[in-house]
C-alpha cells in the first residue's frame, strides 16, 4: 500500500510539472542518455578546440614535411618530438589532426543538412495542413513515393545527378 502510495504521488508530482521540466528529468534518469549526452559535449569541444589541442594544422602547407609521410602508428618526429598516435598519411600529415580538423567539418555537415530538412519538411508540411485537399494529397503521395525508394538507391540518384562534387 504505501508503495503504491508513493508511485502515484512521484507521477502526479511528474504530471504537475511542465513539460521541458519532465523531459528533462526523464532524460537525467537515463544513464544512455545522459552517457550519449556527455559523448556529443565531447565531441563538440574537441571539433570546437581542435586549432589549440592538436600540434599540426593538416592544410597547412607549411609544416608538412614529406620525410614524416607513411609514418606506422607510435612513431615520433625527430625535429619536434611529437608522436603521432595513428601515424601520419603519404603526404606527412599527422592523422589525429586530420580527424580532429575533418570533425569540424562533419559537424557542420550534419547540422546544416538537418536543419535544412527541418525548414523544408516543416514547410510543407505548413502548407499540406492549412491548404488540404488535393495539395495534401499530392503532398503525402510525394512522401510516400520517396519513402519507397531505399535510401543507398537515393543517394546514388543524387550522385548520378550532381556528378563527382558540387563544384565541376
Amino acid at each position: 500500500m504505501i508503495a503504491v502510495l508513493k508511485t502515484s504521488t512521484a507521477s502526479l508530482r511528474l504530471q504537475t510539472q511542465s513539460p521541458w521540466r519532465r523531459v528533462s528529468v526523464e532524460f537525467m534518469n537515463s544513464p544512455t542518455a545522459v552517457f550519449g549526452l556527455l559523448v556529443l559535449l565531447a565531441i563538440v569541444l574537441v571539433a570546437f578546440f581542435a586549432p589549440w589541442i592538436v600540434v599540426q594544422n593538416p592544410y597547412d602547407l607549411m609544416q608538412l614535411n614529406v620525410l614524416d609521410a607513411r609514418l606506422a602508428p607510435g612513431s615520433v618526429n625527430m625535429d619536434s618530438g611529437y608522436t603521432y598516435w595513428l601515424g601520419t598519411d603519404g603526404q606527412g600529415r599527422d592523422l589525429v589532426s586530420a580527424i580532429m580538423y575533418g570533425l569540424r567539418i562533419s559537424l557542420w555537415v550534419g547540422i546544416g543538412s538537418a536543419l535544412i530538412a527541418a525548414m523544408i519538411g516543416t514547410l510543407l508540411g505548413l502548407v499540406s495542413a492549412y491548404v488540404g485537399g488535393w495539395v495534401d494529397a499530392l503532398l503525402m503521395r510525394l512522401v510516400d513515393l520517396l519513402l519507397s525508394f531505399p535510401v543507398i538507391l537515393m543517394a546514388l540518384m543524387i550522385l548520378a545527378w550532381l556528378g563527382k562534387g558540387l563544384v565541376m
